[in-house]
């Protein structure tokens, strides 16, 4: 199956435009009235679609390529792509190591 390793590099961007970007990518889990209420608020990325083996890399499915790309671009933070090829089995286990 192809898929896309980025590498990117956050150093020199603001810390709240890297929160902010990360939680479009994966997601966050939100808590409203004081904690009584949690709900998760989906990414970009869906589970199983993404795998993260250290900090910095981000392997996706090819489908997913270009909403990386653009999130990537519109808050500058500098990356690589490059295509691979891996089994599916791989993004099940989300460890490829």
């Amino acid at each position: 199956m192809q898929a896309w390793i980025f590498l990117y590099v956050t150093k020199g961007v603001e810390p709240k435009i890297v929160t902010k970007m990360m939680e479009q990518l994966f997601g966050k889990n939100q808590k409203s009235n004081y904690g009584q209420y949690e709900y998760e608020i989906d990414g970009i990325l869906p589970k199983g679609d993404y795998i993260r083996p250290v900090r910095a890399v981000l392997i996706v499915k090819e489908e997913h390529m270009y909403k990386v790309v653009e999130l990537f671009k519109m808050n500058k933070i500098r990356n690589r792509a490059f295509e691979i090829k891996l089994e599916l089995e791989d993004f099940e286990k989300s460890l490829i190591f």
